[in-house]
């Protein structure tokens, strides 16, 4: 069983490297900075298991996961988050993880954790998780063109400001679209939705931002 780690801290891989020092079957193949994208690193490793650190963010997790889903669909997906219960867990749940482990356990017990996940003998649903990407489902289909595009500018790094000069229109008519998104996304700050537009895969690309940026350096 090949095992790939994505987070954000050095000496956090470590010691998650650490833990499968005497699990038999398991080799880790090492981990890639989570604070930036990563799929295609991680498939040139082809990696059975990857495992998901919840980082200095949740917001970044949740788009790992989503990239890390479509660059490795068959691979096992494994969260260690801090709080087994914590709320982003619906939205790790949505983006494509298949399991979740607190990092309470016992360091020597996490790679029979992830070996016994892998071997499919582990279940558990995210009961409240699953309601949670249920209820988010249709939330991008009431928002307006206008707050589709905005949301989707906000989840690529724009500030207000720069949406309002690529939009033509005044940082306040932002303000007030993005208030009606949160609204309707039920989420409460930019945070949450810009994890949104990651989870449904709503961000656009570079080469679509492409226009904001040489307006910007104009």
């Amino acid at each position: 069983m090949l095992v790939v780690i994505v987070t954000d801290n050095g000496f956090a891989a470590e010691a998650i490297r650490r833990s499968f020092k005497n699990t038999s079957g398991v080799r880790v193949a090492g981990y890639v900075d989570g604070r930036h994208a990563c799929g295609a690193a991680i498939a040139e490793a082809h990696p059975d298991v990857v495992i998901v650190d919840e980082m200095t963010w949740s917001a970044n997790a949740v788009a790992r996961i989503a990239e890390v889903r479509r660059a490795v669909p068959a691979a096992k997906i494994i969260v260690l988050t801090a709080l087994p219960d914590a709320p982003w867990l619906g939205d790790a749940v949505r983006a494509g993880a298949d399991a979740a482990i607190a990092k309470t356990v016992q360091p020597a017990t996490l790679g029979l954790f992830v070996r016994e996940i892998y071997a499919g003998n582990v279940h558990h649903a995210f009961a409240g998780g699953r309601r949670a990407a249920a209820s988010a489902d249709d939330g991008h289909a009431k928002l307006t063109p206008r707050e589709l595009e905005i949301l989707r500018l906000v989840a690529s790094g724009a500030s207000n400001s720069l949406i309002a000069r690529q939009l033509w229109v005044t940082e306040q008519t932002v303000k007030f679209h993005l208030s009606n998104v949160y609204r309707k996304l039920g989420v409460a700050n930019r945070t949450e939705a810009s994890r949104y537009a990651h989870v449904h895969q709503l961000v656009e690309t570079e080469q679509q931002l492409a226009p904001v940026q040489n307006r910007r350096a104009a």
